[in-house]
C-alpha cells in the first residue's frame, strides 16, 4: 500500500507505516552487519535470524530501535567493545513482542535497565519534570482506564482506534515528581517505534484517556511517516514560542504540537457527533475548542517561521485544510 499524506486517521495507512518501520529496521540492520565485516566476532547466523524475522513482519520491542541506533552511534566512536554488546543483545531472546498490546510500567531505574533506557532517551540527565517510575496499584488502575478509553474509541471514533492498534504496541505508564514546575503528561520518542508513555496520575476518566490517546499516537505517526524526508529544516538549536510549553522550544516540537492539537479537535468533534458520551459534553466541547485555540496559535508560529519540507508543508496543509472547515 501506499503510504499516502491525507489528515484523517486511517488504519490501513497506520498498519503500512508500521510495516514498514520494521522492514526498514531489518535493512539497516543488515547494512551495518554487513559494514563491520569481519571486524566484530559476533554471532552472525544469529543476525541473520533477526534481520530475517523482521523481514517476514515480525514485530520487535521498542527497545530494539533503541539498539540499532545506539549501535550505530559506538560504531561511528569506534567503540567496537560497545558495538559487540549491542550485537550480543540484539541476538539473545527477548527481543519479539507479542501480538497484542502490553502494558509494561516504568520501574526503578536502578534495576530496570529496560526503564533506565526509557528514562535516558525520554528526559536525559537533566530531568526537569521529574520522570518517575509507578506504583504497582497506581499502574493497575490506569491500566483499567486506558481498556475504557480504548473501548470509548472503539465505540465513538473507529477510525482512531485502528490507526492506535496498527502502531501503538507497548503502553507504559509513567509517574512525575508533583514538586516540579512542569509536570510530564506523556510521551513518545522516534527511536523507541511502538511504545506510548503515560502519565498514570493524569487522565481521570474514559474522555481524558481517549484524548491524550489521540494526542500521543499522533505523535507516533508523525515518526512513522518521516521516512525520507523530516518535517522541518530549522536547525535544532533555534527556539520559537511554543503554544503548549512555558518554554521556548524548537521548530519541530512546535510543528508535531501544532498537528497532534489538529488531531485532538477532530478525536473531540467525531466523539461529540458520536453522542458516546453525553455526560461529558460541555467538557468535550471546552477541550475541542483549547484544541482549536492551540492549533491556531501553533500554526501561526510555523506559518512565520517554520521552513517545511515537501512532507512538512503537505501534512499541515491537511492539518489547516481541516480545521479550517471544521
Amino acid at each position: 500500500m501506499t503510504v499516502h499524506l491525507g489528515f484523517a486517521p486511517d488504519a490501513a495507512r497506520a498498519r503500512a507505516v508500521d510495516r514498514r518501520m520494521y522492514t526498514d529496521l531489518a535493512a539497516s540492520l543488515r547494512h551495518v552487519t554487513e559494514a563491520c565485516g569481519g571486524r566484530l566476532p559476533f554471532d552472525r547466523e544469529a543476525m541473520a535470524g533477526v534481520i530475517a524475522s523482521l523481514d517476514e513482519g515480525t514485530r520487535c520491542t521498542p527497545e530494539t530501535f533503541a539498539s540499532y541506533y545506539d549501535l550505530v552511534s559506538v560504531l561511528i566512536d569506534g567503540d567496537d567493545a560497545a558495538a559487540l554488546r549491542i550485537f550480543n543483545d540484539l541476538t539473545s531472546t527477548g527481543h519479539g513482542l507479542a501480538a497484542d498490546r502490553v502494558l509494561a510500567p516504568l520501574q526503578p531505574v536502578d534495576i530496570c535497565a529496560r526503564s533506565a533506557r526509557y528514562h535516558r532517551m525520554l528526559v536525559g540527565d537533566s530531568d526537569t519534570l521529574g520522570m518517575q517510575p509507578v506504583a504497582v496499584e497506581v499502574a493497575a488502575g490506569f491500566g483499567a482506564r486506558f481498556d475504557r478509553g480504548m473501548a470509548l474509541m472503539r465505540r465513538a471514533v473507529p477510525e482512531l482506534t485502528g490507526e492506535v492498534d496498527a502502531i501503538v504496541h507497548v503502553v507504559v505508564p509513567i509517574a512525575s515528581d508533583r514538586n516540579k514546575n512542569m509536570q510530564i503528561d506523556g510521551g513518545s520518542h522516534f527511536q523507541l517505534w511502538g511504545a506510548l508513555f503515560l502519565n498514570a496520575d493524569f487522565h481521570p476518566d474514559d474522555v481524558a484517556m481517549l484524548e491524550v490517546i489521540a494526542h500521543e499516537s499522533a505523535h507516533s505517526l508523525l515518526f512513522g511517516l518521516c521516512h525520507d524526508e523530516m518535517l522541518v529544516e530549522n536547525e535544532d538549536d533555534e527556539r520559537f514560542a511554543s503554544p503548549l510549553r512555558t518554554d521556548l522550544r524548537p521548530m519541530d516540537g512546535i510543528y508535531h504540537a501544532t498537528f497532534v492539537s489538529a488531531r485532538m479537535h477532530w478525536a473531540m468533534s467525531r466523539l461529540l457527533e458520536s453522542g458516546a458520551a453525553e455526560t461529558h459534553r460541555a467538557a468535550i466541547a471546552a477541550a475541542r475548542e483549547a484544541d482549536r485555540r492551540n492549533f491556531e496559535a501553533g500554526e501561526s508560529v510555523v506559518a512565520r517561521h517554520g521552513q517545511l519540507t515537501g512532507l512538512g508543508r503537505e501534512l499541515m496543509d491537511g492539518a489547516r485544510r481541516y480545521m479550517a472547515t471544521a
